[in-house]
């Protein structure tokens, strides 16, 4: 008898699940995202987002394509996020790699020695204070403040998990490690006019802004560059 029933256990919820009749709740589990990331209203990138920082709790509801349909922690706010943008157990950072040189992090002026930290053509790297993730960079170029590309096509993936899933013109601080020196330093992740690297999946360069540099041919300084490179300065001391 006690097989039968069993039996009979197992068929109910089979029967329930191709009706869709209690799915949602037994499939709801906790996860936390990887990265700094959106949670959109609808599944699309197209969709009004919102900016959600690492770490952040979501329970998962459902699915819809590359997106996980999410609530927050008190289940009043339900959206979509990428499913690459979450997982399981939180994102620790790995605070050993960066204690030692955290203190010797500075801010320097681009026009006045700044720009030679990190000689056109050379290669260095950029540690995100967000998200812990480093990229390795070239220059290839620049007058007003770096033109940088990702060194390799892995770059280019770690530099996706900087933006949140998307390049954007948004700032991000991070520090630039390049000729024996720390500089605290801004980003945006958007590719954009020429590349010297083909096959690193990365159509252009990204701009690089440290303290005073100004935009593509203008005299104006980024605001929001500076004040991402004052975070950086500030994260390490």
């Amino acid at each position: 008898m006690k097989h039968i029933r069993k039996a009979i256990v197992a068929l109910l919820i089979a029967l329930m699940a191709l009706q869709g009749v209690g799915v949602a709740a037994a499939s709801r589990y906790t996860t936390y995202t990887n990265q700094k990331t959106y949670v959109y209203k609808k599944a699309s990138k197209s969709s009004a987002k919102k900016s959600v920082k690492v770490n952040t709790k979501l329970y998962v509801t459902g699915k819809s394509g590359k997106f996980l349909k999410v609530q927050n922690s008190g289940g009043s706010v339900t959206g979509y996020v990428l499913a690459t943008c979450v997982s399981r157990n939180k994102v620790v950072a790995a605070k050993s790699a960066t204690v030692s040189w955290k203190s010797k992090v500075v801010k320097m002026d681009w026009f006045n020695g700044g720009s030679s930290v990190l000689a056109t053509g050379s290669y260095g790297y950029i540690y995100d204070i967000n998200t812990g993730i480093t990229v390795k960079i070239k220059r290839m170029g620049g007058h007003n403040h770096a033109d940088v590309e990702p060194a390799t096509a892995a770059d280019t993936a770690k530099l996706l998990k900087i933006a949140g899933g998307s390049f954007s013109w948004d700032s991000h601080a991070v520090i630039l490690w390049a000729g024996g020196k720390y500089v605290a330093c801004a980003i945006n992740t958007m590719p954009h006019g020429d590349q010297t690297i083909t096959n690193n999946n990365y159509a252009g360069q990204f701009c690089l802004h440290m303290t005073g540099s100004t935009t593509h041919g203008t005299t104006t300084v980024n605001v929001n560059h500076q004040a991402a490179i004052n975070q950086a300065y500030n994260w390490a001391h």
